[in-house]
């Protein structure tokens, strides 16, 4: 060994002394968070319990699990096991021992003279033993041929998680994760329903009669199903003559964003026929939400067949749905303004009425017919500083807004269409909100005018107009919403800077401590900071933390909290930070609050004692 080559292994050996003790003492240090691809059903009626199927990587340590709000319980985690490849013979064994266990003989088959080459599964050991749902599990393996060019590693394991949902239990969109030693997972949306739910049919062998297809009696109800490829799922619903069906299917929505699948989620469409087969009705995409709402006024009461699909047949484990059947219709979901703390004032009388400038204000309005040019009026005075701030698509309108602003003149001083955003977050994928921050050119009266960008209007072309003077400010996400490692982990920030704001922002917790500096650079909006726990005692689970994020915007405080958030990849390209309700930290700390009490009764023993 050259003198140059002993010098390389001294300078590396403690970096590889540091590694293998991390591989030898603590797996948990390297292990890969668990990732859940799929909830399935996403949903469970209140006052009924159900056994939901996850699939997704790293489950395979998976200890428990979590559902925001009150009144879910997770009782139990079946991981379910890898399935080799069983070779003919084998096959043979195991589909005829299930086919006894289903006729009520639960007892094996005599096995052949020879069982050489056989493959070890700790379920095909017990079929006897284990539950529908379990044995309806392993009979689809043994039924499935590999194909490389569908399977998906990402959705590959499998978890079957047993949850009970309390009858007071508030009816709405939660949040479910797994964890376990390796750390947790990012949420999945899980829904508490009023409605009852009509799941399809499980799966069946080729051999077998195929099921019935599911009825629905009564409407309000929840349909859940997932679409596997080229597949169709078929619901029999009954409906009353004279009376307004709404039938919402929720796809994307669960899960916007697919890393591994293009256009990057699962594109869904409805289809109702009546009882000749005839088609009455028909849903794609609800403006530029992928999601179909189906609306359908019943002639005549009967059964209706409901159909659902992928536009392009494609299907694979993870395009779960659910379809909330409804009674009436319902207004379209227009979105509260991103400004709550500014006046809002109506359009009705915007274009008599000039506005002043100087106000911060938010103005409402919509276009209302096709080809329509709503007319907002500013007072502007010389030099001032002005933002006109448009909130149409970021606020589920489908209005796609073009804004043109005309001076005292009367000539065209600019003409603003899409925002660049610097990053994307959130679901939405058209960023088409128009945005202007300038300075008055003279005094006057200053005329807004908005339209749709190609003509398009209707009571549902809504937005909220932004205008007064900048209000700097900024909203900071995380990355990632889980800290796994409580002892030292690497959080990503990400700041949205507004209106022009420039300044450092500082970050602050009562449950975290920032290990190398809580602070992001005036000059950065992407930051990367260790942060650890104060203390570490072992906990059953996780539990969620709070950062803060403060800074000085024109001489003004600005206060906010962090959105915890997931980074996401769609499509084999795109990234977008997805927005989650709760940071949670791992498992193996305690939250300060606890801690202290128990140090409190701690010394408090010991002073018994003494």
């Amino acid at each position: 060994m050259t003198p140059s080559q002993r010098t390389h292994y001294l300078r590396v050996l403690p970096a590889m002394l540091l590694l293998l003790m991390l591989v030898g003492g603590s797996g948990d240090a390297l292990a890969a968070d668990p990732f859940v691809g799929y909830v399935y059903p996403c949903g469970v009626q209140a006052g009924s319990s159900a056994r939901l199927l996850l699939g997704g990587q790293n489950l395979q340590g998976v200890q428990g699990g979590i559902v925001t709000g009150e009144g879910v319980n997770i009782s139990k985690i079946t991981i379910v096991p890898n399935f080799p490849r069983a070779d003919s013979r084998q096959r043979k064994y195991l589909l005829a021992w299930i086919a006894d266990i289903e006729k009520g003989n639960k007892a094996p088959p005599p096995l052949p003279d020879s069982t050489d080459g056989w493959r070890e599964n700790a379920w095909w050991q017990k079929l006897h033993e284990l539950a529908p749902m379990e044995l309806r599990l392993v009979l689809k393996d043994l039924h499935t041929i590999p194909n490389a060019l569908q399977a998906s590693p990402a959705i590959r394991q499998l978890v079957i998680v047993d949850v009970a949902v309390a009858a007071d239990a508030a009816p709405g969109e939660r949040e479910l994760r797994l964890y376990g030693r390796g750390g947790i997972s990012a949420p999945k949306l899980f829904y508490v329903d009023a409605a009852p739910h009509c799941p399809e049919p499980s799966y069946r062998a080729p051999d077998e009669e195929p099921a019935a297809t599911p009825r629905v009696a009564a409407v309000p109800a929840v349909l859940d199903g997932q679409i596997l490829p080229g597949e169709t799922d078929r619901f029999v619903v009954a409906l009353k003559g004279g009376q307004s069906y709404r039938c919402a299917l929720y796809g994307r929505r669960l899960l916007p964003f697919i890393g591994d699948a293009v256009p990057g989620h699962f594109q869904a469409v409805l289809r109702l026929l009546d009882a000749t087969g005839r088609e009455v009705a028909f849903a794609d995409d609800e403006y530029f939400d992928p999601d179909p709402v189906l609306r359908f006024a019943c002639p005549t009461a009967g059964d209706y067949t409901l159909e659902v699909r992928d536009n392009l047949y494609r299907g694979r484990e993870d395009f779960v749905y659910r379809v909330d059947i409804s009674l009436g219709t319902r207004p379209y979901p227009f979105t509260a303004p991103p400004w709550p703390a500014l006046p809002q004032l109506s359009d009705d009388d915007a274009g008599r009425q000039p506005r002043d400038g100087a106000t911060a204000q938010v103005i409402a309005g919509t276009i209302a017919r096709p080809g329509e040019t709503d007319s907002v009026r500013v007072i502007g005075r010389k030099g001032a500083a002005v933002v006109f701030d448009l909130a149409a698509r970021r606020c589920a309108s489908p209005l796609d807004a073009v804004m043109s602003i005309r001076g005292p003149d009367g000539s065209v001083i600019a003409t603003v269409d899409d925002h660049p955003v610097p990053f994307n977050a959130g679901t939405c994928l058209q960023y088409v909100d128009p945005y202007l921050m300038t300075t008055f050119p003279a005094d006057g009266i200053y005329d807004i005018q908005i339209r749709d960008v190609t003509g398009a209007g209707g009571v549902d072309y809504r937005y909220w107009l932004r205008i007064g003077p900048p209000q700097p400010s900024f909203l900071v996400y995380t990355t990632k919403s889980s800290l796994s490692q409580p002892n030292y982990s690497l959080l990503t920030f990400v700041a949205a800077r507004l209106d022009g704001f420039v300044g450092p922002i500082t970050l602050a917790s009562k449950e975290l401590i920032f290990t190398r500096g809580n602070v992001i650079p005036a000059d950065k909006d992407r930051v990367t900071l260790p942060v650890r726990c104060p203390a570490f005692h072992h906990y059953s689970r996780p539990w969620p933390a709070s950062i803060s994020a403060s800074a000085e915007g024109s001489g003004q405080p600005l206060h906010g909290d962090v959105i915890p958030a997931d980074e996401c990849t769609q499509a084999f390209a795109y990234t977008h930070l997805l927005p989650v309700a709760s940071l949670y930290v791992n498992a193996s700390t305690r939250p300060p609050g606890e801690q202290r009490a128990m140090k409190q009764q701690r010394e408090k023993d010991q002073g018994a004692k003494k």
